[in-house]
């Protein structure tokens, strides 16, 4: 009995596999990622050197934090290669990699403690960089692959 009552529910299953397959072979393909160009790796490089504007303010404004410190050179370094596997996915050489690597970590500026620096303190108060960067805020907190163009960029 349980056998017969089962025969039935097989051929169904399998006309409603190929409805789908039949279906999903006439969907369009997903887009891919735009294709990496002169113009859009310019742009890349000018957003590493605007993030490391921001990481370097953002270290400096918290360099008496203890807690924080051992995190500095991470965050750097987790970010650069999140950014560089997306410029990679987008068709990124050696080459290319290298540069946006040396515009963020030749730009990039840590602080010793006892540092003290009228500018920078300055835009620290201006921007209250301690208080929004723990809250996500303002330009400062955004990783580099999440900025434009990396954000277009598929890995």
């Amino acid at each position: 009995m349980l056998r017969s009552s089962m025969r039935p529910i097989f051929p169904s299953l399998l006309a409603g596999a190929l409805a789908c397959a039949a279906t999903c072979a006439t969907l369009p393909a997903t887009a891919a990622a735009e294709p990496l160009t002169p113009i859009s790796f310019q742009a890349a490089l000018a957003a590493a050197k605007d993030y490391a504007a921001d990481r370097t303010l953002v270290f400096y404004c918290l360099r008496k934090n203890a807690e924080m410190l051992p995190f500095t050179y991470m965050i750097v370094h987790f970010e650069l290669q999140d950014a560089l596997v997306k410029l990679k996915g987008a068709g990124s050489n050696a080459q290319q990699n290298a540069q946006l690597a040396q515009a963020v970590l030749g730009n990039v500026r840590f602080f010793p403690t006892a540092t003290d620096e009228p500018r920078l303190e300055a835009d620290c108060k201006a921007r209250d960089v301690e208080q929004n960067y723990y809250r996500f805020q303002g330009s400062f907190s955004v990783p580099l692959a999440l900025r434009p163009p990396f954000k277009e960029l598929t890995p």
